[in-house]
Protein backbone atom coordinates (compact mmCIF):
# COMPACT_ATOMS: atom_id res chain seq x y z
CA UNK A 1 0.00 0.00 0.00
CA UNK A 2 2.87 2.37 0.62
CA UNK A 3 4.23 2.25 -2.91
CA UNK A 4 1.11 3.58 -3.92
CA UNK A 5 -0.08 5.89 -1.15
CA UNK A 6 1.15 8.96 -2.47
CA UNK A 7 -1.05 8.33 -5.46
CA UNK A 8 -4.12 7.15 -4.02
CA UNK A 9 -3.30 10.27 -1.39
CA UNK A 10 -3.07 12.53 -4.71
CA UNK A 11 -6.50 11.51 -6.12
CA UNK A 12 -8.59 10.81 -3.36
CA UNK A 13 -7.64 14.72 -1.64
CA UNK A 14 -8.09 16.50 -4.99
CA UNK A 15 -11.48 14.85 -5.81
CA UNK A 16 -12.79 15.60 -2.26
CA UNK A 17 -11.53 18.89 -2.97
CA UNK A 18 -13.66 19.40 -6.00
CA UNK A 19 -16.77 18.01 -4.21
CA UNK A 20 -16.22 20.42 -1.74
CA UNK A 21 -16.30 23.04 -3.80
CA UNK A 22 -19.09 21.81 -5.87
CA UNK A 23 -21.36 21.01 -3.19
CA UNK A 24 -23.81 22.98 -3.76
CA UNK A 25 -25.00 20.87 -6.58
CA UNK A 26 -25.35 18.08 -4.13
CA UNK A 27 -28.22 20.25 -1.76
CA UNK A 28 -24.94 21.62 0.28
CA UNK A 29 -24.53 25.16 1.40
CA UNK A 30 -21.73 26.91 -0.43
CA UNK A 31 -18.54 26.79 1.24
CA UNK A 32 -16.95 30.19 2.37
CA UNK A 33 -13.65 31.82 1.21
CA UNK A 34 -12.33 30.97 4.98
CA UNK A 35 -12.92 27.29 4.83
CA UNK A 36 -12.08 27.10 0.76
CA UNK A 37 -8.31 28.41 1.88
CA UNK A 38 -8.67 25.76 5.15
CA UNK A 39 -8.79 23.36 2.03
CA UNK A 40 -6.36 24.60 -0.20
CA UNK A 41 -3.73 23.94 2.59
CA UNK A 42 -5.05 20.82 3.90
CA UNK A 43 -5.06 19.58 0.20
CA UNK A 44 -1.38 20.36 -0.13
CA UNK A 45 -0.58 19.31 3.20
CA UNK A 46 -2.11 15.63 3.32
CA UNK A 47 -0.87 15.10 -0.54
CA UNK A 48 2.54 16.00 0.37
CA UNK A 49 3.04 14.12 3.59
CA UNK A 50 2.15 10.80 1.48
CA UNK A 51 4.75 11.70 -0.62
CA UNK A 52 7.56 12.04 2.03
CA UNK A 53 5.83 8.68 3.08
CA UNK A 54 6.68 6.77 0.19
CA UNK A 55 10.03 8.07 -0.61
CA UNK A 56 11.28 7.52 2.83
CA UNK A 57 10.02 3.91 2.45
CA UNK A 58 11.54 3.74 -0.99
CA UNK A 59 14.91 5.34 0.03
CA UNK A 60 15.29 2.18 2.88
CA UNK A 61 14.33 -0.18 -0.10
CA UNK A 62 16.94 0.79 -1.93
CA UNK A 63 19.60 1.05 0.72
CA UNK A 64 18.44 -2.46 2.19
CA UNK A 65 18.92 -3.86 -1.29
CA UNK A 66 22.65 -1.92 -2.53
CA UNK A 67 20.88 0.94 -4.51
CA UNK A 68 23.48 3.87 -3.87
CA UNK A 69 21.31 7.57 -3.14
CA UNK A 70 20.73 9.81 -5.93
CA UNK A 71 23.43 12.25 -6.72
CA UNK A 72 23.66 16.44 -7.55
CA UNK A 73 25.34 18.03 -10.14
CA UNK A 74 28.54 17.59 -9.12
CA UNK A 75 28.80 13.72 -8.34
CA UNK A 76 28.13 14.20 -4.87
CA UNK A 77 25.35 12.00 -2.91
CA UNK A 78 22.16 14.02 -3.18
CA UNK A 79 20.76 14.14 0.91
CA UNK A 80 17.19 12.92 0.82
CA UNK A 81 15.85 13.62 4.70
CA UNK A 82 13.58 10.47 5.96
CA UNK A 83 10.51 10.31 8.43
CA UNK A 84 9.22 7.93 10.28
CA UNK A 85 5.73 6.76 9.13
CA UNK A 86 3.62 9.05 10.98
CA UNK A 87 0.47 7.83 13.29
CA UNK A 88 -3.04 9.18 12.61
CA UNK A 89 -2.33 11.74 15.24
CA UNK A 90 0.63 12.98 14.17
CA UNK A 91 -1.48 13.50 10.71
CA UNK A 92 -4.25 15.21 12.32
CA UNK A 93 -1.68 17.52 13.93
CA UNK A 94 -0.11 18.46 11.24
CA UNK A 95 -2.96 18.94 9.10
CA UNK A 96 -4.93 21.43 11.71
CA UNK A 97 -1.33 23.45 12.80
CA UNK A 98 -2.49 26.78 13.05
CA UNK A 99 0.18 28.09 11.76
CA UNK A 100 -0.30 28.97 8.27
CA UNK A 101 -3.43 27.08 8.05
CA UNK A 102 -4.78 30.30 6.38
CA UNK A 103 -2.49 31.81 4.54
CA UNK A 104 0.29 29.66 4.02
CA UNK A 105 3.08 28.62 3.61
CA UNK A 106 3.02 25.30 2.77
CA UNK A 107 5.93 22.92 5.09
CA UNK A 108 6.63 19.35 4.98
CA UNK A 109 5.80 17.10 7.96
CA UNK A 110 9.83 17.02 7.97
CA UNK A 111 9.69 20.48 8.61
CA UNK A 112 6.47 20.30 11.14
CA UNK A 113 8.11 17.66 13.49
CA UNK A 114 11.66 19.47 13.41
CA UNK A 115 10.05 22.66 14.74
CA UNK A 116 8.12 20.32 17.44
CA UNK A 117 10.97 18.60 18.65
CA UNK A 118 13.88 21.18 18.15
CA UNK A 119 15.02 21.54 22.30
CA UNK A 120 16.97 25.02 21.07
CA UNK A 121 13.84 26.73 20.06
CA UNK A 122 14.39 29.48 22.36
CA UNK A 123 18.42 29.68 21.43
CA UNK A 124 16.83 30.72 17.65
CA UNK A 125 17.42 34.08 17.24
CA UNK A 126 13.89 36.36 15.78
CA UNK A 127 14.24 39.97 15.92
CA UNK A 128 16.42 40.11 13.27
CA UNK A 129 15.16 37.87 10.54
CA UNK A 130 11.44 39.50 11.90
CA UNK A 131 12.54 42.84 11.04
CA UNK A 132 14.31 41.71 7.75
CA UNK A 133 10.33 40.66 6.72
CA UNK A 134 8.84 43.60 7.95
CA UNK A 135 11.17 46.35 6.03
CA UNK A 136 9.01 46.33 3.13
CA UNK A 137 5.50 46.45 4.49
CA UNK A 138 5.06 50.05 5.20
CA UNK A 139 5.91 50.27 1.19
CA UNK A 140 3.42 47.84 0.31
CA UNK A 141 0.97 48.83 2.51
CA UNK A 142 1.03 52.30 1.36
CA UNK A 143 1.02 50.53 -2.22
CA UNK A 144 -2.04 48.75 -1.52
CA UNK A 145 -4.25 51.84 0.16
CA UNK A 146 -3.24 54.41 -2.27
CA UNK A 147 -4.00 52.14 -5.22
CA UNK A 148 -7.49 50.99 -3.60
CA UNK A 149 -8.36 54.15 -3.20
CA UNK A 150 -7.85 56.01 -6.36
CA UNK A 151 -9.02 52.77 -8.73
CA UNK A 152 -11.92 50.49 -7.28
CA UNK A 153 -13.76 49.81 -10.34
CA UNK A 154 -15.63 46.91 -10.49
CA UNK A 155 -14.50 44.78 -13.57
CA UNK A 156 -17.64 42.80 -13.60
CA UNK A 157 -20.03 45.64 -14.27
CA UNK A 158 -21.51 46.96 -17.65
CA UNK A 159 -20.15 49.93 -16.73
CA UNK A 160 -16.78 49.10 -16.61
CA UNK A 161 -16.69 48.50 -20.40
CA UNK A 162 -18.03 52.11 -21.27
CA UNK A 163 -14.82 53.72 -20.71
CA UNK A 164 -12.62 54.00 -23.74
CA UNK A 165 -9.70 51.16 -24.40
CA UNK A 166 -7.01 52.93 -23.39
CA UNK A 167 -8.48 52.80 -20.05
CA UNK A 168 -9.53 49.39 -19.89
CA UNK A 169 -5.96 48.22 -20.91
CA UNK A 170 -4.53 51.05 -18.31
CA UNK A 171 -6.57 49.83 -15.87
CA UNK A 172 -5.26 45.89 -15.69
CA UNK A 173 -1.87 48.00 -14.04
CA UNK A 174 -3.32 49.56 -10.82
CA UNK A 175 -5.42 46.21 -10.29
CA UNK A 176 -2.62 44.01 -10.96
CA UNK A 177 -0.83 46.31 -8.24
CA UNK A 178 -3.19 45.91 -5.71
CA UNK A 179 -3.87 42.13 -5.94
CA UNK A 180 -0.44 41.81 -5.79
CA UNK A 181 0.01 43.96 -2.47
CA UNK A 182 -2.92 42.10 -0.54
CA UNK A 183 -0.61 38.97 -1.51
CA UNK A 184 2.65 40.36 -0.63
CA UNK A 185 1.26 41.76 2.72
CA UNK A 186 -0.70 38.46 3.62
CA UNK A 187 2.33 35.81 2.73
CA UNK A 188 4.96 37.97 4.49
CA UNK A 189 2.75 38.50 7.93
CA UNK A 190 2.49 34.46 7.38
CA UNK A 191 5.92 34.38 7.47
CA UNK A 192 6.35 36.66 10.28
CA UNK A 193 4.15 34.12 12.45
CA UNK A 194 6.09 31.18 11.36
CA UNK A 195 9.40 33.13 12.52
CA UNK A 196 7.84 34.14 15.73
CA UNK A 197 7.18 30.75 16.80
CA UNK A 198 10.67 29.28 14.93
CA UNK A 199 8.60 27.07 12.54
CA UNK A 200 11.34 26.50 9.60
CA UNK A 201 14.51 27.78 11.37
CA UNK A 202 17.28 25.83 10.36
CA UNK A 203 21.06 26.40 11.25
CA UNK A 204 22.66 28.48 8.16
CA UNK A 205 25.14 25.11 7.32
CA UNK A 206 22.28 22.79 6.44
CA UNK A 207 21.84 25.64 2.98
CA UNK A 208 17.70 25.10 3.83
CA UNK A 209 15.68 25.97 0.64
CA UNK A 210 12.16 27.40 0.48
CA UNK A 211 9.63 24.33 0.67
CA UNK A 212 12.13 21.57 0.60
CA UNK A 213 14.57 22.36 3.77
CA UNK A 214 17.67 21.28 4.59
CA UNK A 215 19.62 20.38 1.51
CA UNK A 216 22.89 18.55 4.00
CA UNK A 217 22.60 16.34 6.59
CA UNK A 218 22.01 16.95 9.87
CA UNK A 219 23.99 14.40 11.16
CA UNK A 220 27.26 15.28 9.09
CA UNK A 221 27.67 18.69 10.61
CA UNK A 222 28.34 19.80 14.08
CA UNK A 223 25.52 22.36 14.94
CA UNK A 224 26.16 22.15 19.30
CA UNK A 225 27.37 25.69 19.11
CA UNK A 226 25.57 26.84 15.76
CA UNK A 227 24.22 30.53 16.54
CA UNK A 228 23.02 31.51 13.05
CA UNK A 229 19.81 30.69 11.41
CA UNK A 230 17.55 31.15 8.21
CA UNK A 231 14.42 30.71 7.76
CA UNK A 232 14.30 29.78 3.96
CA UNK A 233 12.21 26.39 4.18
CA UNK A 234 8.78 28.89 4.91
CA UNK A 235 10.26 32.33 2.68
CA UNK A 236 6.60 32.18 0.81
CA UNK A 237 7.36 35.30 -1.36
CA UNK A 238 10.29 37.59 -2.77
CA UNK A 239 8.94 40.72 -3.76
CA UNK A 240 11.70 42.06 -5.66
CA UNK A 241 12.34 38.62 -8.06
CA UNK A 242 8.49 39.28 -8.73
CA UNK A 243 8.72 43.10 -9.47
CA UNK A 244 11.75 43.76 -11.07
CA UNK A 245 13.37 40.61 -12.87
CA UNK A 246 13.24 40.21 -16.55
CA UNK A 247 12.41 36.64 -17.12
CA UNK A 248 8.67 35.74 -16.72
CA UNK A 249 10.01 32.30 -15.80
CA UNK A 250 12.42 33.50 -13.15
CA UNK A 251 9.49 35.60 -11.66
CA UNK A 252 7.22 32.85 -11.43
CA UNK A 253 9.37 31.48 -9.07
CA UNK A 254 9.41 34.76 -6.02
CA UNK A 255 5.78 33.94 -6.03
CA UNK A 256 3.65 31.20 -3.55
CA UNK A 257 7.08 30.03 -3.43
CA UNK A 258 6.24 26.87 -1.45
CA UNK A 259 3.52 26.05 -3.12
CA UNK A 260 5.66 26.12 -6.48
CA UNK A 261 8.28 23.83 -4.70
CA UNK A 262 5.17 21.46 -4.26
CA UNK A 263 3.99 21.72 -7.74
CA UNK A 264 7.73 21.45 -8.75
CA UNK A 265 8.70 18.08 -6.62
CA UNK A 266 4.80 16.54 -6.66
CA UNK A 267 3.67 17.29 -10.48
CA UNK A 268 6.39 18.30 -12.19
CA UNK A 269 9.73 16.87 -11.75
CA UNK A 270 7.61 13.38 -11.31
CA UNK A 271 5.56 13.39 -14.65
CA UNK A 272 6.69 10.97 -17.50
CA UNK A 273 6.17 12.82 -20.38
CA UNK A 274 8.23 15.77 -20.05
CA UNK A 275 7.38 17.66 -22.62
CA UNK A 276 4.05 18.56 -20.71
CA UNK A 277 5.14 18.77 -17.56
CA UNK A 278 4.60 22.33 -17.67
CA UNK A 279 1.23 21.63 -19.03
CA UNK A 280 0.52 19.01 -16.28
CA UNK A 281 1.53 21.37 -13.72
CA UNK A 282 -0.27 24.69 -14.74
CA UNK A 283 -3.12 22.24 -15.21
CA UNK A 284 -3.41 21.17 -11.49
CA UNK A 285 -2.41 24.39 -10.00
CA UNK A 286 -5.38 25.43 -12.01
CA UNK A 287 -7.18 22.77 -10.23
CA UNK A 288 -6.00 23.03 -6.97
CA UNK A 289 -6.52 26.86 -6.91
CA UNK A 290 -10.69 26.02 -7.65
CA UNK A 291 -13.48 25.21 -10.59
CA UNK A 292 -13.57 28.44 -12.14
CA UNK A 293 -12.82 28.47 -15.66
CA UNK A 294 -10.78 32.02 -15.54
CA UNK A 295 -8.13 29.77 -13.55
CA UNK A 296 -7.98 27.66 -16.23
CA UNK A 297 -7.76 30.08 -18.94
CA UNK A 298 -5.45 32.13 -17.16
CA UNK A 299 -3.16 29.38 -15.91
CA UNK A 300 -2.70 27.18 -19.00
CA UNK A 301 -2.17 30.13 -21.16
CA UNK A 302 1.49 30.17 -18.75
CA UNK A 303 3.16 27.72 -20.79
CA UNK A 304 2.39 29.32 -24.52
CA UNK A 305 4.43 32.91 -22.61
CA UNK A 306 7.35 30.41 -21.52
CA UNK A 307 8.02 28.81 -24.70
CA UNK A 308 7.77 32.59 -26.40
CA UNK A 309 9.89 34.09 -23.85
CA UNK A 310 12.75 31.11 -24.58
CA UNK A 311 12.31 31.87 -28.33
CA UNK A 312 12.84 35.61 -28.28
CA UNK A 313 15.72 35.37 -25.79
CA UNK A 314 17.31 32.58 -28.31
CA UNK A 315 16.62 34.34 -31.22
CA UNK A 316 17.90 38.63 -30.28
CA UNK A 317 19.49 38.34 -26.65
CA UNK A 318 23.14 38.54 -26.60
CA UNK A 319 25.81 39.28 -24.56
CA UNK A 320 26.14 43.01 -26.17
CA UNK A 321 22.39 43.61 -26.01
CA UNK A 322 21.55 41.52 -22.76
CA UNK A 323 20.74 44.76 -20.44
CA UNK A 324 18.39 46.61 -23.21
CA UNK A 325 16.65 42.87 -24.34
CA UNK A 326 16.18 42.49 -20.36
CA UNK A 327 14.81 46.18 -19.74
CA UNK A 328 12.15 45.13 -22.50
CA UNK A 329 11.64 41.64 -21.75
CA UNK A 330 10.94 42.90 -17.91
CA UNK A 331 8.35 45.43 -19.50
CA UNK A 332 6.63 42.47 -21.55
CA UNK A 333 6.23 40.32 -18.57
CA UNK A 334 5.09 42.97 -16.10
CA UNK A 335 2.11 43.34 -18.69
CA UNK A 336 1.62 39.22 -19.51
CA UNK A 337 1.53 39.22 -15.46
CA UNK A 338 -1.32 41.92 -15.22
CA UNK A 339 -2.99 40.59 -18.33
CA UNK A 340 -3.44 37.25 -16.29
CA UNK A 341 -3.80 37.75 -13.25
CA UNK A 342 -7.52 39.66 -14.28
CA UNK A 343 -8.53 35.39 -13.77
CA UNK A 344 -8.32 36.28 -9.63
CA UNK A 345 -10.17 39.37 -9.82
CA UNK A 346 -13.32 37.96 -11.50
CA UNK A 347 -12.99 34.37 -11.08
CA UNK A 348 -15.68 33.39 -13.56
CA UNK A 349 -14.63 32.12 -17.17
CA UNK A 350 -17.14 34.54 -18.77
CA UNK A 351 -15.83 37.33 -17.24
CA UNK A 352 -12.84 36.61 -18.06
CA UNK A 353 -13.40 36.34 -21.48
CA UNK A 354 -15.56 39.34 -21.47
CA UNK A 355 -12.37 41.58 -20.47
CA UNK A 356 -9.59 39.72 -22.52
CA UNK A 357 -12.33 40.26 -25.58
CA UNK A 358 -12.63 43.84 -24.70
CA UNK A 359 -8.71 44.47 -25.00
CA UNK A 360 -8.87 42.14 -27.73
CA UNK A 361 -7.02 39.69 -26.61
CA UNK A 362 -3.59 41.40 -27.00
CA UNK A 363 -2.24 39.47 -24.47
CA UNK A 364 -2.72 36.34 -26.71
CA UNK A 365 -1.78 38.07 -29.85
CA UNK A 366 1.60 39.64 -28.18
CA UNK A 367 2.52 35.83 -27.44
CA UNK A 368 2.03 34.26 -30.36
CA UNK A 369 3.18 37.08 -32.84
CA UNK A 370 6.73 36.59 -30.51
CA UNK A 371 6.65 33.02 -31.28
CA UNK A 372 6.42 33.13 -34.96
CA UNK A 373 9.11 35.75 -34.77
CA UNK A 374 11.02 33.85 -32.27
CA UNK A 375 10.87 31.02 -34.19
CA UNK A 376 11.76 32.84 -37.58
CA UNK A 377 14.72 34.69 -36.33
CA UNK A 378 15.69 31.41 -34.16
CA UNK A 379 19.53 30.66 -34.74
CA UNK A 380 19.92 27.33 -36.82
CA UNK A 381 21.05 24.34 -34.80
CA UNK A 382 24.82 23.88 -36.46
CA UNK A 383 25.30 20.12 -38.16
CA UNK A 384 28.09 17.91 -37.29
CA UNK A 385 29.52 18.47 -40.49
CA UNK A 386 29.96 21.94 -39.93
CA UNK A 387 31.11 21.88 -36.44
CA UNK A 388 33.66 19.56 -37.61
CA UNK A 389 35.23 22.06 -40.52
CA UNK A 390 35.07 25.18 -38.12
CA UNK A 391 37.27 23.06 -35.52
CA UNK A 392 39.48 22.50 -38.64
Amino acid sequence: MITYCHICSFIFNFSYVTFFRAGSYFGLKQPTGFSNVVMLLLTLKLVGIAYEVHDSNKIRRNRENGVPDPVDRNGKPRYQPIIDDPSAVDIVHYSFCFIGLFTGPYFKFRTYRDWVHNDNSKDVPLMGPLMARLKVLPLIAALFLGCSYFFNANMKEEAFYQHPLWYRLGYMVPAFTIFRMRMYSAWILSECVCIMSALGAYPSELKSRCGQGPTVDPAKIQLNDTKEYDFETIHNIDPYKCDFTPTFRDAMRGWNMTVQWWLKNHVFIRFPIKPLSTLVTMLVSAYWHGIYGSYYLSLLTVPIILIAEDLMMKAFRTEENKVTYDWFNWLFRMRGFEYLSIAFLVLTGAALWTYWSSIYFIGHILTFTFIAVGSLYRPKKKTKNEESTKDK
